[in-house]
């Protein structure tokens, strides 16, 4: 349970990095969810630092997850999960405030 546990969350990590590093440094808006070049008016830059940290964390904690669940138990799913809803509420709310 725990290898295939671990070969998922560290494919799962691996995009996220990925997209990460497309997102915060490369400057491909096109990856975000709802962007529209016409109708924001923020500043670009911010948007991208704050989407592409967000899926560093995330990536980052996903690749943590296995190793939780393996050696502190179930507890860390419903802490991951608490994590990512309220990580994803307020990064929408940052993103409505640039």
């Amino acid at each position: 349970m725990f290898w295939g546990a671990l070969i998922t969350c560290l494919f799962v990590s691996i995009l996220f990095f990925f997209f990460s590093y497309l997102i915060w440094k490369k400057r491909e808006f096109s990856f975000i969810a709802g962007y529209n070049e016409e109708s924001f008016k923020g500043d670009k830059d911010k948007l991208a630092k704050a989407v592409g940290l967000y899926s560093l964390i995330i990536g980052l904690l996903t690749l943590l997850l296995p190793f939780g669940l393996e050696f502190i138990g179930t507890i860390v799913g419903a802490i991951f999960t608490i994590i990512i809803i309220v990580g994803t509420i307020g990064l929408i709310i940052y993103i409505n405030k640039i």
